[in-house]
């Protein structure tokens, strides 16, 4: 019996149930080697496998989400970056629009500055015509004669270009918007209307600004041309015979045809009017001029004349003594003159005249009777 072969089998299997034998061959020419791995570590083994497996499922599912995650956020940042720069073009879009509208409303700014002006030198100009008329006393109705050619007077010109000046201007600034009460919803509401059509209304106020600028230089042309007429039309108020050159006096001989008062013709033609005067009484000059003469005359005695301008001259006779002499300068109202009956006279009093580039007038006629 071979109880040694027994033994050694036994043996094997004995071993063999407790290792798992992995045998290597490198080369045929060298003996293999055995590797023997005890069979309990295959369950720990297995787990490791099992969980080295669970471990790269999970991180396979973690990269696959978080890839996903990523996808959709260059998604998403590919969406905001349209929208942004959709949104930067309509920022820059809204921007032009408001530097548009900036620039509109510097417009109007500019434009009401200039009316604002402009009305400011209007009433200016307004004013030096008012302290004009209102420092010079008017004197005539008549219309200007001599060297200035005939115009109206200065205060109906005032007054119609003051009426038209007001209703012009204010009509044409009644087209401008003006502030007013309202209910909150339909401000909201003009405001959103104003607001979509911005610039047609920017550019109508505009225009309407500019057609005031226009009517108000086009006053102010008036208003200059105004005030010439004005600078005219005062000095000869100022020279404009009249009043009468005695105070408290009455007509004794009218101007025209009438009985010769020396008999020795039955008419003569008075160039002049006879002014009831006391011996001395002071005679005045009856408007602005130069004294051309102050002297005696056969006929009207101590006599002065005086050169008013525009064709115009005045004579003062039968004086009793003169106050002035040849080049004085008088204003309405100097005294020239004591009254008396010197030349051929029948009696005290002060024969006055008034010519026309030399031809006689009725004095009457030029005294200002005021309203």
């Amino acid at each position: 019996m071979n109880w040694g072969t027994r033994h050694n089998v036994k043996e094997h299997k004995i071993k063999s149930r407790k290792y798992i034998t992995f045998v290597i061959i490198p080369d045929p020419t060298k003996s293999p080697k055995t590797i023997k791995i005890p069979k309990w570590i295959r369950f720990p083994l297995l787990a490791c496998v099992i969980a080295v497996i669970i471990w790269v499922l999970v991180t396979m599912t973690d990269v696959a989400d978080v890839q996903n995650k990523m996808a959709t956020a260059n998604l998403n940042l590919q969406t905001n970056t349209y929208e942004n720069s959709d949104k930067d073009a309509k920022i820059k879009e809204y921007e032009a629009e408001e530097a548009e509208k900036f620039s509109k409303l510097d417009d109007l700014q500019e434009l009401y500055t200039q009316i604002q002006n402009k009305l400011k030198e209007l009433e200016n100009q307004k004013q030096d015509i008012d302290s004009k008329l209102n420092g010079t006393k008017k004197t005539t109705d008549s219309k200007p004669i001599g060297s200035i050619e005939r115009k109206a007077s200065a205060e109906p010109l005032v007054a119609e270009f003051s009426a038209s000046r007001s209703s012009n201007i204010t009509a044409s600034l009644d087209l401008l918007p003006m502030n007013s009460q309202e209910d909150e919803s339909d401000t909201a509401k003009q405001e959103i209307s104003v607001e979509e059509d911005f610039q047609a209304k920017a550019e109508e106020l505009i225009n309407k600004l500019q057609e005031t600028m226009k009517l108000i230089d086009s006053e102010t042309n008036t208003y200059n041309e105004l005030n010439d007429k004005v600078d005219e039309i005062i000095p000869y108020w100022e020279a404009y015979p009249s009043m009468l050159p005695v105070k408290n006096t009455w007509v004794t001989s009218p101007y025209g045809w009438r009985k010769n008062p020396f008999g020795r013709k039955a008419f003569e033609f008075h160039r002049g009017v006879d002014l009831k005067a006391n011996y001395g009484t002071s005679v005045y000059a009856t408007g602005k001029g130069t004294v051309v003469f102050a002297g005696y005359d056969a006929i009207y005695g101590r006599l002065v004349i005086v050169d008013h301008g525009y064709g115009i001259t005045t004579k003062y006779a039968h004086n009793s003594k003169l106050l002035v002499k040849k080049g004085d300068k008088v204003k309405r109202g100097d005294k020239i003159a004591k009254s008396g009956s010197t030349g051929r006279s029948s009696g005290p009093h002060v024969h006055y005249g008034v010519l026309v580039n030399g031809e006689t007038q009725n004095p009457m006629d030029y005294i200002y009777k005021g309203k």
